[in-house]
């Protein structure tokens, strides 16, 4: 047998010898129609470098075939006569007969199957590639204008442009992230939920001992731009009622309850600007008794009829390079990467930048944080960042991004926009609920409608990409891939008793792979998109898990399946004393039975636990007299295991006089 090389036209010369007509420009071996003539070969790029082409890639352009493809040629030839495909289907059933019976290896069986599944056509079409950059003219400009440069000194422009990149991004940064001041003090930067007090009991304490001083002091914060975009994700219990949902939270009017978001009560009174963020002091005030709900400036507080240990007010102050001017960063971070192919970078080299910039950009501008810890932690994960982009170039973004400085209006308008608007993603979905697939995200019914929309939309585009690669005869490896991961991602949860939770990062690393080798503009720009998911992801909040526990998963939500105390009170006894008391299961236990996980109870008055301990009952006399017998107070119980409360009971309306208002509207009343 003979290990000549074989080229195409031989081929095909010796198809017409056996009588049959020319066959397509991709001929058969090995008994397959179709079968593209496959070999190894050096490939010219427009930037002048040669690279090497993956298996499939290669056999497009080549006009030779190696020894092994050879070899099976000829064996072909001369044990069976070869059908000619008529569009994906065999001449005659006789010829197909043969073909099926010959021996063949087990990779070539699988073909064979794949062909007759109609997951591989007959002839595979080669890979697309753009042949020409978008607005030709202009674009060869660009590529030119490194042409004035003398060739042995074109490294110096390169390298000047990247001093010239990090020297702009560290001034803005500088002026943007540092340099604010005020006449009382420089200010702390602060992110748009940051709050005063914990909603999670454990942090505060009991009687928010933790969460101390309750009033005399006062601080000068500095706030983010587009605060009033930030949701709450969660109903949460305020007083007798869950509320809250998809809306800042923000509780009172002028005085604000503790665990009020600062910033968006900041945009609530006035002090600070929506758009542009801003300066103000936030001055702790103590305990207020009724936080009444107004509507100013575009935003709704909610209100809330007793007492909290701890409120504050705010008050504006005097101030320099207090504006948040990142909307002015974004554009101008921007162009210093469109402009980047003009220094002829390598594929490589552009690719590296742009991760390089997302990632800082959304460490130093996206988020809000600025302290040495947050900082220092960035850097980390910048790093694990790499190694998943460094993948990700290797396996699939190399295979179909064509060369930025040969191509630079098609990397700015398919590559760098959509990595942008990706690195947004969090005020794109700012009017959604969670993103991760929970219970919880399909809760509010313009997420549910943007789900119907965009689920569709996600699995047309997936449908078109897989139609491509079958175009090319990958599309068996697709599907045989996607398979498994898909089985291993919903089997391993099960089997370790997690919950599946798809963040956005991880969507992006799914569908990624969907986008290799098919060069296209519209390709491209789902690449770019995807890719700019995966930088947002890991920038924003690390490499998260795929998999929840179950407290993880409820996040905030009610777990009915919890057992919880409900409560005895005897209007008498909380008109004499101020006692309310609780019980455990059918037989109103009034302790807790031998044998449960539990240590003790945890009770919650006005959302603020104040008490933890084995006893059922409870004096609110103890936490401060009222003078007022009318007022409403609401008291929650739960069991506390290994140190944790767990789910809180529904809240009952306790007042002074006696009257006891259950969750179901049942009044009790002297």
């Amino acid at each position: 047998m003979s290990s000549k090389p074989l080229n195409v036209a031989d081929s095909q010369n010796s198809l017409r010898t056996e009588g049959r007509p020319d066959g397509p420009a991709y001929g058969s071996y090995a008994g397959l129609p179709g079968e593209p003539l496959i070999t190894e070969v050096n490939t010219v790029e427009g930037n002048g470098t040669r690279k090497r082409h993956g298996e499939r890639e290669r056999g497009r352009e080549s006009g030779e075939i190696g020894d092994n493809q050879a070899d099976l040629v000829q064996e072909s030839q001369v044990a069976l006569p070869l059908p000619v495909s008529t569009g994906g289907q065999f001449a005659n059933d006789a010829s197909e007969q043969g073909l099926l019976a010959k021996p063949v290896s087990s990779r070539d069986w699988l073909r064979r199957l794949e062909v007759k599944a109609r997951i591989r056509p007959a002839i595979i079409q080669p890979f697309p590639k753009l042949s020409a950059p978008l607005f030709p003219k202009l674009s060869s400009k660009l590529t030119n204008l490194m042409s004035i440069v003398p060739s042995k000194w074109r490294w110096l422009p390169f390298w000047l442009y990247v001093a010239c990149w990090i020297i702009i991004a560290a001034v803005l940064i500088l002026f943007n992230n540092y340099k604010a001041t005020t006449i009382e003090g420089t200010p702390s930067y602060i992110g748009c939920t940051t709050q005063l007090w914990a909603w999670n009991v454990e942090t505060c304490g009991t009687d928010g001992v933790y969460c101390k001083p309750f009033s005399n002091q006062s601080f000068v914060v500095r706030c983010p731009s587009l605060c009033h975009l930030t949701y709450n994700q969660n109903k949460r219990w305020l007083g007798p009622s869950q509320v809250g949902f998809m809306q800042p939270w923000v509780v009172g009017t002028d005085v604000y309850r503790a665990e009020s978001w600062i910033c968006p009560s900041a945009i609530h009174a006035g002090l600070v600007s929506k758009n542009l963020g801003g300066c103000a002091v936030v001055e702790i005030v103590g305990e207020a008794t009724d936080y009444p709900s107004t509507t100013a400036n575009g935003m709704t507080s909610l209100a809330f009829d007793s007492r909290f240990p701890k409120s504050y007010r705010l008050k504006p102050v005097d101030s320099s390079y207090c504006t948040d001017f990142s909307w002015g960063i974004l554009p101008i971070a921007i162009i210093l990467v469109a402009l980047f192919p003009l220094v002829h970078p390598s594929k490589g080299a552009f690719f590296f930048a742009l991760i390089s910039a997302g990632f800082w950009h959304i460490i130093f501008v996206g988020i809000p944080i600025h302290d040495e810890s947050w900082t220092a932690a960035a850097w980390g994960t910048y790093f694990v960042t790499l190694g998943f982009a460094y993948f990700l170039y290797k396996v699939i973004i190399r295979d179909t991004i064509p060369s930025p400085p040969h191509f630079p209006i098609d990397t700015f308008l398919f590559t760098t926009l959509p990595f942008y608007l990706a690195l947004h993603m969090e005020i794109l979905t700012a009017p959604l609920a969670n993103f991760g697939l929970t219970s919880r995200a399909f809760r509010e019914p313009t997420t549910l409608i943007v789900f119907i929309v965009a689920v569709p939309a996600v699995v047309i585009l997936c449908l078109f990409q897989l139609w491509f690669l079958r175009r090319h005869g990958v599309l068996g490896s697709y599907l045989l891939g996607y398979g498994l991961a898909i089985i291993a991602y919903f089997l391993l949860p099960f089997v370790l008793f997690l919950h599946v939770h798809l963040h956005h990062y991880t969507l992006g690393v799914i569908l990624l792979p969907l986008t290799r080798f098919v060069q296209t503009r519209p390709t491209l720009l789902i690449q770019g998109f995807l890719l700019g998911l995966v930088v947002q992801g890991l920038a924003r909040w690390g490499p998260a898990s795929p998999f929840d526990t179950s407290f993880q998963n409820l996040n905030g939500d009610e777990a009915v399946w919890i057992p919880r105390p409900e409560f005895t009170i005897d209007p008498a006894g909380l008109a004499a004393n101020g006692t309310v008391k609780w019980s455990f299961g059918m037989d109103s236990l009034s302790t807790i039975p031998d044998g449960l996980p539990y240590d003790s109870f945890s009770l919650l008055l006005n959302d603020v636990e104040v008490y933890r301990g084995a006893e059922s009952k409870f004096n609110l006399k103890t936490v401060k007299a009222d003078s007022n017998p009318t007022r409403p107070y609401y008291v929650r119980v739960a069991f506390v295991q290994s140190g944790s409360a767990l789910e809180y009971s529904y809240p009952v309306t306790v007042r002074g006089n006696g009257t006891v208002t259950y969750q179901n509207g049942t009044v009790v009343s002297l």
